[in-house]
């Protein structure tokens, strides 16, 4: 047997030393920062910044080290926000961390996970000056980085017209762009008092202050109809300059949830259009836009108005009035809405054309061409004459002015009509007896 000399004997026993104390120091230490970041001076550092991050006054729930680089919360907390965010809720959170992050001065923490949460929004006043960071000379970190932060089930909220309103359970994935972020969203439903409920397909943003960029914000009518969509796209300021500038495009959307309820059963069609926008400020007032509708497999079918005018003049029942063309260019001035270039036509029925304004403060005014065939027009006979006087192929047009408001709209046509019928006693009072014969009509 060969016994090591000295030197040898020495460095086997130095070398199995140093691999005691290094696995000493390695247990120490790795217990010590088991310690330290689930202690409290780590998690009231991660509260601060997170905190000041968002703007608002936000906790962790007690923070768990998981193998050697993993973190976990079970919540995050916050509220009281004091510029975009008001309040915000994240539960189930978890994460790595990046040991390198220290070269660059920063508690870096990579691939977060959260399994659901909601964030509440609201509108900002326009911020001054830009928060300054630490000097390039302090080392040891100081602030906290978040990457690729994945949200499973989000929900973005905010309040208009005092309700609430928002992106609900959406698939949120929050990744660095620089020293910026950007928004990535799949999935979810869009609901707002204005519109329908819509599906997201999907929406990107970046936000590189001083303003939001929206490359694709893509809804649909059900995850059943795919290619029915409204794409959005354009940016918008969050500072001093709060300028907006948007591009709508609509695609085959359908028509009917758009209409006021009583009227959803009675119409089809879907519409498809472009619009663009451009405000000095976030309120509608300050908005300019222009664009064009066009409605394809338009149907208008079991109308009270219409039964009621063949009924009482016992014209053709039309049925089910499939549309030929309807169209319009809309346009949008601080407030006011318009259509201008109207087209509608069911062939062999009617055709109007025209202009309809609604003011801000929703005064109605408009344009109307009506244009009637023969068979509509038969039980007044002087209706050619003395109203429908412009003849332009199969149909009889009179114009028609629109007044009043939007809650209590008027025109000019009825009354022209009942100076026609008192130049009649005889048809008025063989319209009085059917109507009276409808109201009797308990069938």
């Amino acid at each position: 047997m060969t016994v090591p000399s000295i030197p040898k004997r020495f460095a086997i026993i130095g070398g199995g030393l140093l691999l005691v104390v290094l696995i000493f120091v390695i247990c120490f230490v790795n217990g010590w920062i088991t310690t330290w970041v689930e202690g409290p001076e780590f998690r009231a550092m991660l509260d601060q910044e997170t905190s000041k991050g968002l703007k608002l006054e936000g906790s962790f729930a007690p923070l768990q080290r998981r193998g050697v680089l993993g973190l976990s919360s079970d919540s995050f907390m916050g509220a009281n926000g004091y510029k975009t965010i008001v309040t915000l809720q994240a539960y189930d959170i978890s994460g790595t961390f990046n040991p390198l992050g220290v070269l660059l001065r920063r508690w870096e923490i990579d691939s977060i996970r959260i399994n659901s949460g909601s964030v509440s929004l609201q509108e900002t006043e326009a911020s001054g000056a830009e928060e300054r960071g630490p000097p390039w000379w302090a080392f040891w970190p100081t602030r906290v980085y978040l990457a690729d932060v994945k949200v499973d089930d989000a929900n973005i909220l905010w309040k208009l017209r005092d309700q609430d309103s928002g992106i609900y359970d959406t698939q949120l994935e929050i990744t660095p762009n620089g020293r910026d972020f950007e928004y990535d969203a799949h999935d979810g439903d869009f609901r707002m008092p204005m519109t329908p409920p819509l599906k997201v397909v999907h929406a990107h943003l970046l936000v590189r202050k001083p303003r939001v960029y929206c490359s694709e914000f893509i809804l649909a009518d059900d995850a059943a109809h795919p290619t029915e969509t409204i794409q959005i796209s354009g940016d918008a300021g969050l500072q001093q300059d709060r300028s907006i500038h948007l591009k709508i495009d609509l695609d085959s959307l359908q028509v009917a949830p758009w209409l006021p309820e009583k009227l959803r059963p009675h119409v089809e069609g879907q519409a498809s259009g472009h619009f663009d926008y451009a405000s000095s400020g976030t309120g509608l007032e300050t908005g300019q836009g222009k664009g064009n509708i066009t409605v394809t497999h338009a149907i208008l079918r079991d109308l009270q108005l219409v039964h009621q005018y063949t009924a009482l003049t016992g014209g053709p029942n039309p049925g089910d009035m499939a549309l030929k063309v309807c169209r319009a260019d809309l346009g949008w001035d601080k407030g006011a809405v318009s259509a201008s270039n109207i087209e509608a036509e069911c062939e062999g029925v009617f055709r109007l054309t025209g202009t309809v304004t609604i003011t801000a403060d929703h005064t109605l005014s408009g344009q109307i061409e009506l244009g009637l065939t023969d068979p509509y027009l038969r039980w007044l006979p002087t209706a050619r004459t003395a109203i429908f006087t412009r003849d332009e192929g199969p149909y009889h047009f009179t114009t028609i002015h629109l007044s009043g408001t939007v809650q209590k709209p008027d025109q000019d046509l009825t009354p022209r009509i009942a100076r026609e019928l008192e130049k009649s006693p005889m048809l008025a009072l063989k319209l009085f007896f059917r109507q009276a014969g409808q109201w009797f009509d308990f069938n």
